[in-house]
């Protein structure tokens, strides 16, 4: 067994490339330390495994696990491994990328509490980068705050890094239970009920419970079943350990006490995410990522109560001196008020049939221009989903090498199990290597598909008359850090939100691509034709298109017809000369 006088310690250098500048922080399988890459002057954290666990194989191969799992997804919301080696004790250690910001269970506990938009839009990265390790066959299994980095990338901040894959899963290659690799393993008040229960039956979906437990964490300062309040780790019984155990597997959460949540999201959080049946909660952290978006463009509604504006003093009567008590007094007045009725009257809109059509029209065109709102939404959100996703594979460690030699290595290489990178069903990858101004196509997934050729900061809509796809275009950098190559990904778009329209058109189409997508109806139909653009923000690259539907042409307006209110207007001036008739006569017998 290695001593543990073999450890890292300030000064030392590793493989003649790494000079140990500081300790960063220990944990339980190892110690983090700050380093530079003496050739290129570059910081790097070092996480250096303990001396003496070095002799446990199966502690080694946790410990390379994250190495692997780290560099084989390539994930911008995930930290990057560079390297990995050992120290002249044959101790391993990793090379990661050196973070400068806070944990995530630091900001939590430092606020008491994140707000809701905050909380929605850190758990919305978090889903992003493991939905890129579950499509990965990874499983991380240790998800909790502590492993939650926030930084500050490009001005914006709550930038999110995970952390930690040591003992994540790989569940296309991990078979041999012998190992104790179906022990249970995780840190109890983030694992799910089925990791204590069924440790070999563990999937993706016990991460997305983890996830909910630190979505309810950020929002209320405190885990649905924890040792104690404020996250604090001190060492328990079995006895404390096995009551905790039980209450995550048969207890209900208590209530978050957050009444400026969006409604429904506390239902979520519990229901979706915190379900004890791994069935019952999302299938997939696709479908995390959908509802926290949902949630986090809803604007928290104001329960402040309006105030009351109080009523103004009613005036007492005044009666004016020398002011006449006569009865003839009170026909003027009647007069007064019905010619004045009368009057009003006139000016009120004849009623008829053609405002009718003009507000079905009106109604048509809102209808249309809130589909149009949302097909908008979505073109954005898969346009920057894709580019999360093109980012990632560009940032593989691995391509990052492969770019620059030709196709035949780059084509072993995606075939080799470790490289991981896999591709969903429905999308196209290309790998492009590009020379000046020549881009050459290295690899494409699917082999059948077409060509892409797109800059490396490209983002299009394109269509087959059909189907609608998203392209993107993310650079590779090589080694020495110049542009090799271009990720090319395609993904198509879902517009079955934009079918559902009402009142429904006789077409449908959305125009401004190269050809039409007749969404709806007959591309030949006829009538009334209108338009609602698809609004996007400042900075999207998918803009100058719009939604056209027809309609059915406009019933002629129906004769006009004698307004009844002529009768009433006529009935009123009559009566209030009969007034001003009886007023004359009153001052009369008054002379």
């Amino acid at each position: 067994m290695v001593s543990s006088s073999a450890a890292v310690k300030a000064g030392d250098t590793l493989e003649g490339r790494y000079k140990i500048l500081k300790t960063i922080g220990e944990g339980g399988m190892g110690t983090v330390y700050l380093a530079e890459h003496m050739l290129i002057q570059r910081r790097v954290a070092i996480k250096v495994l303990r001396a003496e666990l070095a002799a446990d194989s199966q502690v080694v191969d946790r410990f390379m696990n994250e190495a692997r799992a780290a560099g084989a997804i390539g994930h911008p919301h995930i930290v990057e491994s560079t390297d990995l080696g050992f120290t002249r004790e044959e101790v391993p250690f990793i090379v990661f990328e050196y973070l400068e910001g806070t944990l995530l269970t630091d900001e939590i506990y430092r606020l008491r509490g994140l707000p809701p938009r905050r909380a929605l839009r850190i758990a919305t990265q978090i889903a992003s980068a493991l939905q890129a390790a579950h499509t990965a066959g990874i499983i991380h299994r240790d998800l909790k705050s502590d492993n939650i980095f926030l930084t500050d990338k490009e001005d914006v901040s709550d930038h999110v890094k995970v952390l930690d894959f040591g003992i994540s899963r790989f569940v296309e290659t991990e078979n041999d239970d012998s190992q104790g690799r179906h022990q249970i393993m995780g840190t109890p008040e983030f694992m799910s009920p089925e990791q204590i229960t069924a440790p070999h039956a563990v999937d993706h979906r016990a991460d997305i419970y983890a996830l909910g437990v630190v979505l309810y964490e950020m929002l209320a300062a405190r885990r649905p079943f924890d040792f104690d309040a404020e996250g604090r780790t001190t060492d328990r019984t079995f006895a404390e350990t096995d009551q905790l155990l039980h209450k995550i597997i048969q207890d209900a959460p208590p209530p978050l006490g957050r009444p400026d949540l969006p409604p429904g999201l506390e239902q979520l959080i519990n229901e979706k995410l915190l379900a004890k049946s791994a069935e019952q909660r999302f299938q997939s952290m696709k479908d995390v990522q959908a509802a926290l978006d949902a949630f986090a463009s809803v604007s928290r509604r104001d329960t402040q109560p309006i105030p009351a504006t109080p009523m103004p003093a009613v005036a007492e009567p005044v009666t004016l001196p020398g002011a006449p008590k006569k009865r003839g007094i009170l026909w003027l007045v009647a007069a007064l008020l019905a010619g004045g009725a009368g009057a009003a009257l006139m000016f009120k809109p004849p009623s008829g049939g053609a405002p009718a059509q003009a507000d079905t029209t009106s109604l048509a065109k809102s209808a249309l221009q809130t589909t149009a709102d949302q097909l908008g939404t979505a073109l954005e959100s898969e346009a920057q989903a894709a580019r999360l996703r093109a980012e990632g594979i560009a940032s593989t460690p691995m391509l990052r090498a492969a770019i620059e030699t030709d196709a035949a290595t780059l084509k072993n290489m995606i075939a080799d199990k470790d490289f991981l990178i896999k591709h969903d069903a429905n999308e196209v990858i290309e790998i492009l290597q590009t020379k000046g101004d020549q881009q050459t196509s290295m690899l494409r997934v699917p082999e059948t598909a077409p060509t892409m050729h797109i800059a490396a900061d490209g983002t299009r809509v394109e269509t087959d008359g059909t189907h609608v796809t998203i392209v993107v275009g993310t650079p590779v950098l090589t080694q020495s850090g110049v542009q090799g190559g271009v990720i090319a990904l395609a993904t198509p778009v879902d517009l079955g939100a934009a079918k559902k329209l009402e009142p429904a058109p006789k077409q449908l189409a959305l125009v401004g691509l190269a050809k039409p997508v007749v969404l709806l109806g007959d591309a030949s139909a006829t009538g009334t034709t209108v338009t609602a653009p698809i609004k996007a923000s400042e900075k999207s690259h998918v803009s100058g298109l719009s939604l056209a539907a027809v309609y059915e042409p406009p019933a002629p307006p129906p004769p006009p017809t004698t307004d009844p209110l002529v009768y009433v207007r006529y009935g009123l001036f009559g009566l209030a000369g009969l007034m001003l008739v009886l007023f004359g006569v009153s001052l009369a017998r008054k002379r």
